[in-house]
């Protein structure tokens, strides 16, 4: 009698890995076809963290190679990935990391390979500055490196911001007034660790009571800024009624500077 039991319930653990398996391929089926038509809806509710890969992947077609159980509740979707990238055609392996939703659904908790390394430039600074830690596989635990590293980098952004000073040296800042214009130049080294392609600066000018009377602004370089770069900017600003004083600040806007230092570091 136990050996019939057993069997039965051999019988019931087979089928219900055989539904599962079933149901893997369906949600497969189902996010590629989202990615496909470009649904990101669709795709985040197959995927909910897909947007931790910051950019959505492509597909043309797709593959099931195999699926597997890998734990209790883990189940594994290899397949190949076929996309169009510039005039050539890439087949790539991807697994796809899945658990149950319910009894009739699974979802996708992480995968490997659709994260974009050639187009996420988070990514290629990191590779570049070694920040990646070696056992960084999954397309989640890529996203999370790049979260990681995109926070350090707005961080330091901000503080450049609110002490420009403490990152940059301004000195040697001598103008003069003709008639309601302003004419002078200034010296600015840059003391950060940064290059920053084509950085502006923003004038500020202030009347006797302190009040702002005109602002300007302008590039320092039309190149490179690169650590330790030591640059004389002239400076013409008119409408400045009777102007007293000014200042000289950096014109750091936080998603253009971040985008700098990626794409110069």
């Amino acid at each position: 009698m136990k050996k019939y039991i057993y069997l039965l319930l051999g019988l019931c653990l087979i089928a219900s890995c055989d539904k599962r398996i079933k149901q893997c391929e369906t949600a497969t089926g189902k996010f590629f076809t989202a990615v496909m038509e470009s649904d990101e809806d669709a795709m985040l509710e197959i995927y909910p963290l897909a947007y931790n890969m910051h950019y959505f992947p492509h597909s043309d077609s797709y593959k099931i190679n195999s699926v597997s159980k890998t734990s209790d509740t883990l189940y594994q979707v290899n397949l190949t990935n076929t996309y169009t990238k510039g005039r050539s055609t890439v087949d790539k392996e991807v697994f796809l990391y899945m658990k149950p939703e319910d009894e009739t659904s699974m979802t996708i908790v992480d995968s490997k390979g659709l994260y974009p390394k050639d187009r996420v430039k988070l990514y290629k600074y990191a590779l570049r500055h070694n920040l990646i830690p070696n056992d960084c596989e999954t397309d989640q635990q890529l996203g999370a490196v790049d979260d990681s590293i995109r926070s350090k980098l707005v961080s330091t952004i901000i503080r450049m911001q609110a002490w420009p000073y403490d990152y940059f040296a301004i000195s040697h800042i001598n103008w003069r007034l003709l008639s309601d214009s302003s004419t002078g130049s200034f010296l600015i080294t840059n003391k950060s660790s940064y290059t920053l392609d084509s950085p502006k600066y923003k004038l500020t000018y202030y009347n006797n009571r302190d009040e702002v009377v005109a602002t300007d602004d302008g590039y320092i370089t039309y190149s490179k800024f690169k650590p330790g770069d030591m640059v004389k900017v002239d400076i013409f600003t008119q409408h400045v009624g009777r102007a007293k004083s000014m200042r000289v600040d950096l014109d750091l806007d936080l998603e253009e500077t971040l985008e700098n230092i990626l794409d110069n570091n």
